[in-house]
């Protein structure tokens, strides 16, 4: 029964974010290089990955001369079991399983963030995570960029990186998703700060 319950407040989602439009707000595009901020989302995972991620928001300060870098994870758990490591700054921000609503949209704790009509709003997940497909589609980003999502039909992004794809033969390993996500946020970052986005 409840995988039941859980498989249609998953559908449920789906056509909400199938249905969202977010004509309101200011569409523009900008090179990387131009930017002035930019908004981070990414689920959580551990603190290693947490690392990582600052890690990138000091790299598009310094390489980039990004200004501001602001930073939304999903903890796709209860508040009570929050990660010690993460905490509620200015520039940075999480929320919960305990914030979402009964169909797992989140009702709290992103709204200064959804707000920012960032210059440039990357998805970093490769995967569609729903509670962060809200926060994508609610946002005032002027662009919003993420990679192709394999069996995601929404049009989310303003631009979408296709997906680089590690398929070993017979013979070789399988290749680590952390070697895969790195390349694939590397390919992202690369692209938009070459293209010739006006």
């Amino acid at each position: 029964m409840y995988l039941y319950v859980v498989k249609w407040k998953e559908l449920i989602s789906r056509f909400v974010l199938s249905r969202y439009r977010d004509d309101n707000r200011e569409r523009k595009g900008c090179s990387l290089r131009k930017a002035e901020s930019v908004g981070l989302l990414y689920l959580e995972r551990d603190h290693a990955f947490y690392r990582t991620i600052k890690d990138l928001a000091k790299h598009l300060h310094e390489e980039f001369g990004v200004k501001k870098v602001s930073i939304l994870s999903y903890v796709d758990d209860n508040a009570k079991r929050t990660p010690s490591w993460l905490v509620k700054k200015l520039d940075s921000g999480y929320f919960c399983k305990s914030d979402l609503n009964w169909y797992g949209r989140p009702k709290k704790e992103i709204d200064a963030f959804i707000e920012v009509d960032f210059d440039i709003l990357f998805d970093l997940e490769l995967e569609p995570n729903l509670p962060l497909k809200h926060v994508l589609n609610m946002s005032c980003a002027k662009m919003k960029v993420g990679s192709e999502q394999e069996d995601w039909p929404n049009r989310d992004y303003d631009v979408q990186i296709g997906r680089i794809e590690h398929t070993p033969n017979n013979d070789e390993e399988i290749v680590d998703p952390m070697i895969v996500w790195k390349e694939q946020i590397e390919r992202t970052f690369k692209f938009i700060s070459e293209a010739n986005i006006q």
